[in-house]
């Protein structure tokens, strides 16, 4: 297939460097290589957006896997590539942006599937989960609904045998659409809280969710998805409002986007007002952000914007005087 690279963008202009680069991936030296695969993940696929340059790079990629064509070393990235494109195309289903790019997106990994599969099947017992969880992000793109059943069972399979942590295989399981729920009084508290993210309308898997988040998560485990789990089985902030502020207390200014900013975000659904009373739960809130030293400062972009979208000022004395504490010397 002649792919015309000149009509076709990624995200810093026209794809026209884009052919070399794949050359690179099969026979360019080792900083070629590095080059070839920083710009698939940083032109080709900016930050999950893709462009009309990106199904194309897909085919290209999975043709040098399935052709054994790929150097070695690039191999494991390629695969990544994939699954992060496939990810892509289940995270913004129904984006309107990209409505033109992500049916030829959705297309492009599906063709991958056969191949990542093969992998799989060939690979050592201690790279088959890597291979399991791409290959299981190809698999939840639509085009792919009746292979589910199937890569289920290859799944089940590894999970028995053992290789890798057991809470990743049944994340496995439960985004295939398996249910897992035998395993919400699993002895792994990972595997357990695993399999209630994987059934968050189950009674019992809030009531896990809710009691873990306050803790440290188990390994394998992100915050993140526990913050994002709680947020949508609580019945409201108050709910949560004690775990929140441990997390408030200690969590990083990187978490403004999906920690500490979620929660925030969570809390404030309708911005702060002058005249607008706060609650208990929002007040111990403020009190644990105002003790935590990373979120106050001033240049930092994605913060402000946390506290500005909260209808809250970015400026440690006046959440203090908010939360009711006394002012600093």
């Amino acid at each position: 297939m002649t792919v015309d690279w000149w009509q076709l963008r990624h995200a810093y202009g026209r794809a026209t460097d884009t052919p070399a680069h794949l050359r690179a991936l099969e026979v360019g030296d080792a900083g070629a290589r590095e080059a070839a695969l920083d710009h698939l993940r940083v032109a080709v696929l900016h930050q999950g957006f893709p462009e009309t340059a990106t199904a194309p790079a897909i085919e290209a990629v999975t043709a040098l896997l399935a052709e054994g064509r790929a150097h070695p070393d690039m191999v494991d990235a390629l695969v990544e590539f994939v699954g992060d494109a496939a990810l892509s195309v289940t995270v913004l289903a129904g984006d309107r942006h990209f409505a033109q790019e992500l049916p030829d997106v959705a297309g492009a990994v599906a063709a991958a599937y056969p191949v990542v599969l093969a992998l799989l099947e060939a690979s050592a017992p201690d790279r088959a989960l890597f291979y399991a969880e791409h290959l299981v992000a190809i698999a939840r793109t639509a085009p792919l609904v009746d292979q589910r059943q199937e890569l289920a069972v290859l799944v089940q399979d590894w999970l028995q045998r053992g290789p890798g942590p057991r809470a990743r295989w049944v994340r496995c399981l439960s985004q295939l659409g398996v249910d897992v729920r035998h395993l919400l009084c699993d002895p792994d508290p990972a595997v357990t809280l695993q399999a209630a993210l994987g059934h968050e309308d189950d009674p019992r898997s809030q009531q896990l969710i809710l009691d873990a988040l306050g803790q440290p998560p188990p390994a394998g485990l992100h915050q993140s998805e526990l913050i994002a789990a709680a947020i949508r089985v609580a019945s409201g902030f108050d709910a949560i409002a004690p775990a929140a502020c441990e997390i408030a207390k200690r969590d990083s200014w990187t978490g403004f986007d999906d920690r500490w900013g979620a929660l925030v975000r969570f809390a404030f659904a309708e911005p702060y007002g002058p005249r607008q009373p706060l609650t208990g739960s929002q007040r111990a809130l403020l009190h644990a952000l105002v003790a935590n030293d990373q979120l106050w400062d001033s240049r930092n972009g994605g913060c402000g914007l946390v506290f500005k979208q909260a209808g809250l000022p970015h400026r440690r004395d006046a959440c203090r005087l908010l939360a009711g504490d006394a002012p600093s010397p």
